[in-house]
């Protein structure tokens, strides 16, 4: 794969039409991991510098938002978390199933999701200043990409026939994770402030 801007931006273009395609070359990439790993870290740092730029032209109330999304750093964070978790997810769940996946492929994938997303965001904030609601629209579609992406990613990477159904699988885990935190935020008392404007993470 050439590393310049412009082919790397070309190449995200194409994941949406061909995702399996390009997921086999940036899957074959053979970097050593702490580069990938500094990678996804570099991307995540630039995602949450957007964040802060967002949150300075468009304001969020805490009270209305929740803690966690008014403030970037923490958003940043919470990312972060997140990306590391669904590497290790997509590596260990898809080998579980069945898959051929390594932990570097994972990792290329989540770091070209990010990738992805990241131009989406700049769009985003373009959009914002100028045209709100094909911000809004943008944003949408970034949503509905990262699960398109994802699944198809994943379909390769694990040698998996059916994106659908890796889409199907990923629907689930999302389920299972949402019913394990909501139980651990009750647990610690969170959910009680849930709609308070004062909950923090209670509203995430």
């Amino acid at each position: 794969m050439k590393f310049n801007w412009g082919y790397l931006f070309g190449m995200a273009l194409q994941t949406v039409p061909e995702p399996r395609k390009v997921a086999r070359e940036v899957q074959g990439l053979g970097y050593p991991r702490r580069v990938l790993w500094q990678a996804l870290g570099l991307l995540l740092v630039a995602g949450t510098f957007l964040a802060v730029i967002g949150s300075i032209l468009f304001p969020v109330d805490p009270e209305t938002a929740g803690a966690l999304f008014a403030d970037p750093i923490l958003t940043g964070i919470a990312q972060a978390t997140v990306s590391v978790l669904t590497v290790f997810g997509i590596y260990w769940i898809g080998r579980v199933l069945g898959g051929t996946g390594s932990f570097d492929q994972a990792l290329l994938t989540v770091i070209w999701l990010q990738f992805v997303l990241l131009i989406i965001e700049l769009g985003v904030v373009f959009l914002g200043v100028f045209a709100p609601g094909l911000a809004l629209i943008l944003w949408v579609m970034g949503m509905v990409m990262t699960f398109w992406i994802l699944s198809h990613f994943i379909a390769e990477m694990h040698g998996f026939r059916s994106a659908g159904a890796v889409f199907g699988g990923i629907f689930l885990v999302l389920i299972m994770f949402a019913v394990a935190m909501s139980i651990v935020f009750s647990l610690l008392g969170i959910g009680a402030n849930f709609g308070t404007g004062t909950a923090g993470l209670g509203e995430f």
